[in-house]
């Protein structure tokens, strides 16, 4: 696995998140389950995120930091299936993250998962 951040796709504000065209679409798709019902709420407040890819550039696991670093959220879990994970159009090369280890990324990881225990 490889592991790094990137500041991609950390453009979300709240007022584009509760643009009448964006809730109008939430209204129309209301009986289809959302991708990431428990996450979308936080995208304005990700700065950075946290990504695990597998050795093709694929995400498969991510973080949302916020302006601070902190972690916000993990995903796939549960009920979400994460950002990057789930686009499946987004393939990394190294170069376009800056460098995280696996052991950073994990305290990331186990940090959230802890969090979300309480």
């Amino acid at each position: 696995m490889l592991y790094g951040i990137t500041t991609e796709a950390t453009d979300f504000t709240e007022k584009n998140m509760s643009n009448w065209r964006i809730r109008l679409l939430g209204l129309l798709l209301f009986l289809v389950p959302r991708a990431n019902p428990d996450n979308e709420k936080l995208y304005p407040r990700v700065k950075f995120w946290a990504i695990e890819l597998d050795e093709k550039g694929w995400p498969q696991r991510e973080v949302g930091l916020d302006s601070s670093g902190a972690p916000l959220f993990g995903a796939p879990d549960a009920r979400n299936t994460g950002f990057w994970p789930d686009m499946a159009s987004k393939q990394f090369s190294v170069s376009e993250l800056q460098p995280l280890s696996e052991e950073a990324f994990n305290a990331l990881w186990l940090a959230v998962q802890a969090g979300s225990q309480h």
